[in-house]
């Protein structure tokens, strides 16, 4: 199963595709503006394989010379329940689930009234 450790890397890639530049050519940028990067990193970051921190967030917008928002998906940007988005576009199968029955008090009590449901019979 692969887990996407990061909600950015598509709209990099489109951002990146959109000024031409190869991931070669961006990680060079990146490491001018003083960021450790290389077009493996770009690579990883794109395919959701890695976790992005703040400042390389602040690298790569101003690598790409957008907003940070820019970076984000559009349905999180607009969303009014953040954390279902951010779930959504992680696309975690799990990890949503567990964090949701701390987070979501309806979603913690349905689960506890499914337990007593199962537990019942």
């Amino acid at each position: 199963m692969k887990r996407n450790l990061n909600i950015i890397g598509p709209q990099i890639r489109r951002l990146r595709n959109a000024m031409g530049w190869s991931q070669n050519y961006f990680a060079i940028k990146l490491q001018l503006l003083g960021m450790e990067a290389t077009r493996k990193k770009v690579a990883k970051i794109e395919s959701r394989e890695v976790w992005v921190s703040d400042d390389d967030l602040l690298f790569i917008s101003r690598g790409l010379r957008v907003d940070m928002s820019q970076l984000f998906p559009p349905k999180i940007l607009g969303a009014r329940h953040l954390y279902h988005a951010i779930c959504e576009a992680k696309e975690s199968r799990f990890g949503c689930l567990i964090a949701g029955l701390f987070f979501c008090p309806e979603l913690g009590a349905g689960v506890l009234n499914f337990a007593s449901i199962v537990s019942a019979v």
